[in-house]
Order: structure tokens, then C-alpha cells, then sequence
């Protein structure tokens, strides 16, 4: 196990001694995902030469025993290795701006004594970057105030090491702080609960709830912890962990879990785990899990910087060839492309993954951002997705004199509210809508796959498919063919009911389609999607049916979950880019094939586990606008690309005409720079 120390802290901060850094080099940023995937965690700095860990986090949700024990978790053993530049820190400002100040008022020994010893770090970086046959950025800065120094200008020398240590901290903070946005997103949304304790009841803060607290919830409460119910007995929705549409039942000794939220009843909940040990910090370890991923611009932009670097190189050595004057040699190296390149692109994905995290979903990462905005085809699976998966009553046509529709819903819904299946409850929750009146009737007998028996009036009553009434029963449908085909072609399922073996009436049923989907397939099309496919596994006159309601260019009907992953495969092979929209655990193979996989809001955990978007909201003009901001954000990375070739040149250009010293050319290339990122940045507001 790693040994831990703490060395001091105070609320919300605290500094760490990690021995074990010394036999692991270049693991900070490793250790930096690791521990920001935390709640209640905001900023962390990993300092590998002192062996040191800084944590900024969350007091009401963290503990130093907490902290210490999570960073003694980590297995340094299994750490990806990268490369990690020095933290630039406002002491680290401050420091230079002193020595800075020292080369004006001191004598010119003091003054070089103290040039030395400040600029000491950016040449040793230099240095080690030539040693392992790199050529970076840390080279140029390292000529370009060597050249200042080796001429006695330590005025110059000293300013413009001040200028890259300003610009490096503004740089990095900028980074960090799109980090910041993202934690910002995870921190738990507090509630007002009931907390029981020996004096009574006593309304409290959610964030001060601790483990062993006993709590009151109900109906219309959110559940702010895990936890174990003591007493009571509630319906608790949980479908934002589990996909299940349907309220479970919860108990004494059932657990109930952050995230879920209590439908009907009251529970008396002992607290088990609180913030960052609650089950919603998975969502916030999925958004740290997606910034780790480099997408294919940035590593684009990786290697364009660092060509960059050869190019500034090579045009410093052409400009001293010909004029033999250091300080345009300077000023041309103070002159870089590569911080702009590099860091505006990964600032801009976390801002549009901010944004899209504002308004209901989560962009895993730049690769799925840069993936989306390929999409030609969009292929939408049917249940769920387009339509809301539960059935609504749309018809109820009695077929003999002596039943009203009310009379036979009434029937039907008296018989139905003994079954769980989908059809029985839309039947039993129209019936509640219209305040119809229980039935009586005999025993009930569930006939799988087929339908109900019961008995009414001391008769046998039957309802179910036509197949089970007709063929399994005897009953007789010819008299009554016009009206089914009428309903059939208005896509309705159906429900039959027969009395005495004599067909009474029919319920005709179909899919709850949202309310959305117009908007939502017209915006598609508008951001270049030019083929919008449904899959089914309705009957394909059925399915058709919804298809040409929807404008839809190519439907798939009678789909079983093998045959979804194989129809995105056959439009992937066609040359189509692909996204699927699903929510179900047989939606999981075509989620991973296609291209961009989008989990709806209540689709099961596997779905979102294996998408590349989940929508948090439910509703589906969150694929719509996925694929915008995907959009904005890859045009916004292009246009900074394009922004700081144009300026650094016009910068490089004034320099190598000896128009700009090195201070002001370091200047201008910082100020060039902080803008591309405040630019990215302020993306996340839209």
C-alpha cells in the first residue's frame, strides 16, 4: 500500500507527502484523472519532484481519512505514463516580477545573480527537451533568454522569463478551470430532507447528512443518498439508474439508492453513503473517464504544433544568417504556435461538453464530438425511442347493442388489472382517466402470449389477439372485417373481447409517439443528415405505417436484436457514417457497431454504458442538439486553428523585420494565445 502523509491543511485544502513519486515518473496527470473522477473534489496539483499532492475539495463531503485513504487506493503499478510540464504557480509569477524589478534597481552583478538562478529552470528544460532528441517549445524559450543573458541584457532576460511564466500560469489556469466547469457539473444537487434524531424532526441540508443519519422521504422526494429503509413501505422510481419504467417497490431492509426518487408512500431511510461514495458520482466518473480520451484533432493539432516549432527554428536561423542581429533571433523564438494549437482544442471540447452537460447530455469526450459531426445516417430504434414504449388507449368499439364504450372499457379494465403486461395497464390506466366503475367478474387465468380468461355474468369472457379468440376459441370474425382492417390501417393494436364465444368489441391501442419528433428529425436533416432510418419490430404494414407518418427514407421492420446490430453494419459497409438511438439492453450491440451510439434518458445501464452519448433528459431533441454542438464545437476548433497560424505569422513576420524586442514579441504571442482560449471557453455559454 502507498504510504501517505499529510503535511498541512485546512478546510477545503489540503497538501500530501507521496514518497512513492519518486519511483514512478511522469504519472501526474494519471494521478490528476484518477482523483478529479472524485465528487466533492475540485482542483488537484501533483508536484513529482517534491513528492507532494494538492487537493482543493468539498469539506461538507470529504475527510482527510477519506482523501488519504482514496490516494493509497490508487495502483501506481497500473499508471499510464505522460508527459508532464511544471505547474506554474502565482508564486512563480511573483518570483520573476521580483527578479525582474532586481535587474533594474540592484548592480549589474547582483542583477546577473539573480537572472541566473530564475532563468535556470527554463534553460535546464530546454536542455533535457535537446538531450531526449526533442525539439518543443521549452527549446525556443530557452535560446531565446539564454541569448538575452549571454549578452548581459538581464533586464530583457528577466522580463521575458516574467512574461513565459505569466503566460504559462494564465495558460494553464485556463486549462484547469474548463477541468473546474466539469466538476462544477458533478457536484450533488442539494435538497431539504427530514432528519430524524432523538429530540424529533428536524428539516436539514442534504450535503450535511452523514452516515448513520436516519431520514424521512415521500412522495415527490428525491433520494440524496444510499441507504437502507427501516420503516415504511414507498414506490420508489428508478429509472434513471435502471431503465425500469415501472416504480419497484421498496421495504424494510430494501436499499435505495442516490438519484431515485420516491413515487408514492413514505420511507424512514438509515444513511449508508453520502457524496462521493453515493451511486450518482458514476455519472461523474463517466465525465471524467471522457476527458482522458484524446479525439483525432487533438492529436492533429499535436503534431502541428510541433512541427511549428522546427518551422520557428528554422526561420530564427535564416533571420540570423542574414542580419546577425540576436535580439530579432529572440524575438523570432519568442514566437510559438504550439500553445494555441494544442490547448485550444482540448479547452473547446470541455466547454461544449459543459454546455451540452447544461441542457441534458453527455458528450463522451472529443471523439465522440468529432464522430458526430460525420453522421450521415441517423437510425432510430422504434420503442422507447421514438415513441415513449408505453401503449395509450386510442379506440374502444363495442360490436354488440347491449355495451356502451364505457361499459366495455370498464369490462376490460376490470379483467386487465390482473396482469403487468404493457397493454393490460394502458387499458386499466384509461379506465382510472374516465372514473369507470370495477366490474365483477370470476377468476382470472393468464394465457401466455395469447390473452385473459375470466367469466362475467357466469359466462366465459375472453380477451386477446385475434389468433388466440379465433383459432384457440372458435370465435367468429368475418361479420366484423371492415371495422378491423379500418383500425389496422390507422396502425392501432388491438385487443379483442368476446362473451359467450360471441366477439362484443375491440380496444384498439397504439404507441405514445413524443411530442418532439417532428422538430427533432426536420433539425437533423437541417445539420446534414440525409437519411433518417426507424427500426421495428412491429409488422412491417405497421411499422411502414409510422415510417410514412414520419417522412422516414428507409424503414426496418419485424427487427429482433441480433438483426438491429447487423442492419447498422450493412449501412456501415454501404459507406454511410452511422448513429444509433436506443435505450434497451438488446440495443447494446448496435449502440457499440454504429459509429455514434446516443442512450436515451431511461435506457438501461448497459446502453449507456456502451453509448457514446447519453441523453439525461427525457426527450429526444437531445440528439438534435448533440449533433449542433458538436458542430459548433468542431468549427470553433478549426476557426482557432486557423486564428493563430494568421496572428503568430503577422507576429513572426514583424519580429523577423527587428519591428518588435523580445519582450514585446513574448507579449503579443501570450496575448494571442490567452484570447484562443478565452474564445474556447467562453463557448460554454453559447
Amino acid at each position: 500500500m502507498i504510504e501517505v502523509h499529510v503535511q498541512h491543511r485546512f478546510p477545503g485544502r489540503i497538501r500530501f507527502k507521496v514518497n512513492a513519486l519518486k519511483q514512478y515518473p511522469d504519472i501526474g496527470d494519471w494521478i490528476k484523472q484518477s482523483l478529479l473522477a472524485i465528487q466533492g473534489i475540485h482542483e488537484v496539483r501533483v508536484n513529482e519532484h517534491a513528492c507532494s499532492i494538492v487537493m482543493h475539495y468539498e469539506p461538507l463531503l470529504l475527510d482527510c481519512k477519506t482523501l488519504s485513504a482514496r490516494i493509497e487506493a490508487l495502483n501506481f503499478d497500473e499508471a499510464e505514463q505522460a508527459d508532464s510540464e511544471h505547474e506554474f504557480t502565482r508564486g512563480d509569477v511573483a518570483l520573476n516580477v521580483i527578479g525582474t524589478l532586481s535587474t533594474a534597481m540592484l548592480p549589474k552583478r547582483w542583477g546577473a545573480l539573480a537572472t541566473a538562478t530564475l532563468i535556470a529552470p527554463t534553460l535546464a528544460e530546454g536542455i533535457n527537451e535537446l538531450r531526449d532528441k526533442r525539439v518543443s517549445v521549452e527549446v525556443l524559450d530557452a535560446i531565446a533568454v539564454g541569448l538575452s543573458a549571454w549578452r548581459g541584457d538581464y533586464r530583457t532576460a528577466m522580463l521575458t522569463q516574467s512574461l513565459i511564466s505569466l503566460g504559462e500560469y494564465m495558460e494553464q489556469r485556463t486549462s484547469r478551470s474548463s477541468d473546474q466547469l466539469l466538476a462544477d457539473l458533478m457536484s450533488p444537487k442539494e435538497s431539504l430532507v427530514w432528519r430524524i434524531t432523538a429530540e424529533g424532526k428536524s428539516k436539514c441540508n442534504s450535503s450535511s447528512l452523514v452516515e448513520g443519519d436516519l431520514i424521512e422521504l415521500m412522495p415527490g422526494d428525491a433520494v440524496p443518498i444510499d441507504g437502507k429503509v427501516e420503516s415504511g413501505t414507498a414506490l420508489v422510481n428508478q429509472s434513471t439508474l435502471t431503465g425500469e419504467s415501472v416504480p419497484v417497490r421498496r421495504e424494510e431492509g430494501a436499499a435505495v439508492y442516490s438519484g431515485t426518487s420516491i413515487h408514492e408512500g413514505s420511507i424512514k431511510v438509515r444513511v449508508e453513503k453520502v457524496g462521493s461514495e453515493a451511486t450518482t458520482a458514476k455519472i461523474a466518473k463517466l465525465i471524467y473517464d471522457s476527458l482522458s480520451e484524446k479525439s483525432e484533432i487533438q492529436q492533429v493539432t499535436q503534431d502541428m504544433a510541433d512541427r511549428r516549432v522546427k518551422i520557428t527554428l528554422g526561420i530564427g536561423a535564416a533571420v540570423f544568417a542574414l542580419t546577425q542581429d540576436v535580439n530579432r533571433l529572440a524575438s523570432v523564438f519568442l514566437v510559438d504556435y504550439s500553445c494555441a494549437l494544442k490547448l485550444s482544442t482540448p479547452v473547446t471540447f470541455k466547454s461544449i461538453m459543459y454546455r451540452a452537460a447544461q441542457n441534458g447530455i453527455l458528450l463522451k469526450g472529443g471523439s465522440a464530438i468529432e464522430k458526430l459531426v460525420k453522421v450521415d445516417t441517423c437510425v432510430f430504434d422504434k420503442t422507447g425511442t421514438l415513441t415513449y414504449g408505453d401503449m395509450e388507449v386510442t379506440d374502444v368499439v363495442p360490436l354488440c347493442s347491449s355495451n356502451t364504450a364505457r361499459d366495455l372499457l370498464a369490462i376490460a379494465a376490470s379483467v386487465e388489472e390482473h396482469s403487468s403486461h404493457p397493454l393490460s395497464q394502458a387499458i386499466v390506466n384509461a379506465a382510472k382517466h374516465n372514473e369507470l366503475p370495477h366490474i365483477d367478474h370470476g377468476e382470472v387465468e393468464y394465457v401466455i402470449a395469447h390473452g385473459l380468461r375470466s367469466t362475467l355474468n357466469e359466462h366465459c369472457l375472453i380477451m386477446g389477439s385475434r389468433h388466440f379468440l379465433e383459432s384457440h376459441e372458435q370465435v367468429e370474425f368475418a361479420e366484423y372485417e371492415d371495422e378491423i382492417s379500418h383500425l389496422e390501417q390507422q396502425g392501432r393494436h388491438l385487443i379483442f373481447i368476446s362473451h359467450q364465444k360471441k366477439l362484443i368489441g375491440m380496444i384498439g391501442l397504439r404507441d405514445h409517439l413524443r411530442e418532439d419528433v417532428a422538430q427533432t428529425l426536420r433539425e437533423l436533416r437541417e445539420s446534414g443528415i440525409n437519411e433518417l432510418v426507424m427500426i421495428s419490430g412491429d409488422r412491417a404494414f405497421k411499422a411502414q405505417m409510422l415510417g410514412d407518418e414520419l417522412q422516414l427514407d428507409r424503414v426496418f421492420a419485424e427487427a429482433t436484436p441480433e438483426s438491429k446490430s447487423e442492419i447498422v453494419e450493412a449501412l456501415k459497409q454501404s459507406g454511410r457514417t452511422v448513429m444509433f438511438v436506443g435505450d434497451g439492453v438488446n440495443d447494446a450491440p448496435a449502440l457499440t457497431k454504429a459509429d455514434v451510439g446516443i442512450a436515451m434518458c431511461k435506457g438501461t445501464e448497459l446502453a449507456r454504458q456502451a453509448a457514446d452519448v447519453v441523453l439525461l433528459k427525457d426527450t429526444l431533441h437531445g440528439v438534435a442538439q448533440a449533433r449542433q454542438l458538436a458542430q459548433v464545437a468542431m468549427s470553433l476548433v478549426n476557426s482557432n486553428i486557423k486564428l493563430a497560424e494568421y496572428v503568430n505569422s503577422g507576429i513572426m513576420f514583424a519580429a523577423a523585420l527587428g519591428m518588435l524586442k523580445p519582450a514585446a514579441s513574448a507579449l503579443l504571442h501570450n496575448g494571442t494565445t490567452l484570447a484562443i482560449l478565452a474564445r474556447s471557453l467562453a463557448a460554454k455559454n453559447g
